[in-house]
C-alpha cells in the first residue's frame, strides 16, 4: 500500500519497489512522487491509481514474453499516460510542450540503447510504442489505435455484459445466460482476435454452421460445457452437419446479440464501418420457418394424465396451468402467501410478472381448491413446491420445471416442439374464446395487454368474482384428469 507524507501543502507518495523490480527502476528500492491533489482523501486515490500503474508495469516486466495481453495493455496506457502529462521531464518546474517532449526523447533513447543491445522484452517493446505514441500525439495531435493491444472478442463482451447488467431498471432474469452463450459460441468459433478484425466472411462461416448443428446440441449443460472448452473443430465434429440445423429464430436472436455488442464496441472505437453481424436474419413467417405452440388435442391431454407423472409437485403445476392460464415460472415460483382469499372467492395474486399486465388476481378454479388448502399449511414466505431448482441470475425455478415437464412429454413420445408446456395456456385461452368470452377480459386472467386505446387505456378491471365466474367456464370433462 501506498504511504502517504504531507510536507508543507503538499502530499508525497511513496511506493516499496519489490526486489524483481528494482533492477529495472535503475535499483531503486522506494519511489517517490509530490501529488497534485491537496485534500487528504483525493491524495490517497491518486496514490493508489499511481501504485496500481506501476504493479502493471511490473507485472509486465516479470512475465516478459508470456504477459497477457490485458497487463501489456495496462502497461501501454500507463506509460503514455504518464509522458502525455510529462512525468518524464528532465529539469524546470514549468510544464512546457518542448519540455515535456524533451523528457519522452530522453526515455526513447534510453530504450532503443537497450533495442541495440538486444531484442526487447513484450513490456519494453509495449513501453516504446507507448512512448513514441505520445511523442506523436505532441507533434501531430492524433494517433491511430495499436490494433495489436485492442481488448479480443472475449475481453470486450465481458465489458459490454458488466454495464449491461447496470441498465435502470432491469429485473433479475436468464437473459444474461442467453447473451453469454452467444458470446461464447462465437468466441469458440472465432478465437482471441479483436472485434475490429471481425469480416463478413467470417460471419457468414459461422451462421452457415449454425443453420447445421444439431438443435439438441446445448440441451444439457455438460455438453454445452464440454463443446465450449475443447474447440470450434470438435464442437462441429460432434453436433455438425446436421440436416436440420438450430432454427432461424435462434439464429437471429444469436445474430441480434452479436450485432448489439458490434454497435456498442463502435460507439468506443473498438471497431469501425459496416456492422458485419447485419444482414443475416431470416424473416419469421407462420407456418414457413416459424412454428407458434399449439394448444394440446384431448387425446394428448389424456396421455399426458393416464398415468400422470410420478413427480407430484410436476403433475400439480400442469393441472394449475391447465385450469388458470398462468405462465410456467409464475407456477413454479408461487409461495404459499400468494394464495389468497376474498370473500367467497380464493385466488392467485400473482406479484411477479415480466409485464405490468402480467401483475394480476387469478381467481381458483373449483378444481383447484385444493391448491389453497395446501398453501394454508406451510409459511407464507416459502416456495408451494420448493423441490424445483432455482435457475439463473433470476434465480427462477421455471427452468427446471420445464425441464423436467420436456423429459416427461418426450417419454410419451411428444417430440413436436409446438407442444410444451405453454401449450397448456393455449388450451385455457381456447376454451374461453369457444366460450364467447370478450378478448379483454380473457386478456386480463392471463395476463395480456388489453387490445386497443379504449380497453387498454380507460378500460377498468374486472371484479373478481366476474373473473371467477369466466375462469369456472374451463372444462375438461371429456378427459379423466387426476383431482391434484
Amino acid at each position: 500500500m501506498a504511504a502517504l507524507k504531507q510536507r508543507h501543502n503538499k502530499w508525497e507518495a511513496r511506493v516499496r519497489v519489490p526486489k524483481s523490480a528494482q533492477a529495472s527502476m535503475g535499483g531503486k528500492q522506494m519511489l517517490y512522487r509530490t501529488l497534485k491533489s491537496t485534500d487528504r482523501r483525493a491524495a490517497k486515490a491518486e496514490a493508489m491509481a499511481w501504485e496500481a500503474e506501476l504493479k502493471a508495469e511490473w507485472e509486465s516486466e516479470r512475465l516478459g514474453s508470456a504477459a497477457p495481453l490485458a497487463a501489456l495493455r495496462r502497461v501501454y496506457e500507463s506509460v503514455r499516460e504518464k509522458a502525455e502529462r510529462g512525468e518524464f521531464i528532465l529539469q524546470g518546474d514549468r510544464e512546457s510542450l518542448d519540455e515535456i517532449t524533451a523528457g519522452i526523447e530522453h526515455e526513447l533513447g534510453k530504450l532503443e540503447e537497450l533495442a541495440g543491445g538486444g531484442e526487447l522484452s513484450e513490456a519494453q517493446s509495449v513501453r516504446l510504442m507507448a512512448l513514441q505514441d505520445a511523442k506523436e500525439m505532441r507533434v501531430r495531435g492524433d494517433v491511430a489505435p495499436r490494433q495489436e493491444l485492442e481488448p479480443t472478442f472475449r475481453e470486450l463482451a465481458d465489458e459490454y455484459l458488466q454495464l449491461w447488467r447496470t441498465t435502470a431498471g432491469l429485473k433479475p432474469t436468464n437473459t444474461e445466460q442467453q447473451k453469454k452463450a452467444t458470446f461464447d459460441l462465437f468466441q469458440c468459433f472465432y478465437g482471441d482476435k479483436s472485434i475490429r478484425q471481425v469480416r463478413r466472411g467470417d460471419v457468414s462461416r459461422f451462421v452457415d454452421a449454425l443453420r447445421q448443428m444439431d438443435p439438441n446440441w446445448a440441451r444439457t449443460g455438460k455438453a454445452r460445457q464440454d463443446s465450449i472448452v475443447t474447440s470450434w473443430s470438435e464442437l462441429q465434429r460432434r453436433f455438425g452437419g446436421r440436416e436440420r440445423g438450430l432454427s432461424d429464430a435462434t439464429v437471429n436472436r444469436h445474430m441480434g446479440t452479436l450485432s448489439a455488442l458490434w454497435k456498442w464496441a463502435e460507439e468506443r472505437e473498438h471497431c469501425e464501418g459496416r456492422n458485419p453481424f447485419d444482414g443475416h436474419r431470416r424473416n419469421l413467417k407462420q407456418g414457413k420457418n416459424k412454428q407458434g405452440y399449439v394448444a394440446w388435442e384431448r387425446g394428448e391431454l389424456q396421455a399426458l394424465f393416464d398415468p400422470p407423472p410420478k413427480r407430484a409437485d410436476l403433475r400439480e403445476v400442469m393441472l394449475v396451468a391447465l385450469y388458470s392460464g398462468m405462465r410456467l415460472n409464475e407456477i413454479a415460483s408461487l409461495t404459499n402467501g400468494q394464495l389468497k382469499r376474498e370473500g367467497e372467492v380464493a385466488y392467485i395474486d400473482v406479484t411477479d410478472s415480466k409485464t405490468t399486465a402480467g401483475i394480476r388476481k387469478v381467481p381458483l378454479h373449483s378444481k383447484l381448491e385444493w391448491l389453497y388448502r395446501k398453501a394454508q399449511k406451510g409459511t407464507e414466505g416459502a416456495r408451494v413446491w420448493p423441490s424445483f431448482n432455482d435457475e439463473g441470475p433470476g434465480k427462477k425455478p421455471g427452468g427446471d420445471a420445464g425441464k423436467e415437464f420436456s423429459r416427461f412429454k418426450r417419454s410419451l413420445g411428444f417430440n413436436d416442439r409446438r407442444k410444451v408446456f405453454h401449450s397448456f395456456r393455449k388450451n385455457v385461452v381456447g376454451q374461453l374464446e369457444s366460450a364467447g368470452v370478450p378478448q379483454n377480459e380473457v386478456a386480463q386472467i392471463i395476463g395480456h395487454e388489453k387490445q386497443g386505446l379504449t380497453f387498454g387505456v380507460y378500460g377498468e378491471q374486472l371484479r373478481l368474482e366476474r373473473l371467477a365466474e369466466i375462469i369456472e367456464l374451463i372444462d375438461y370433462s371429456e378427459c379423466s384428469l387426476p383431482s391434484r
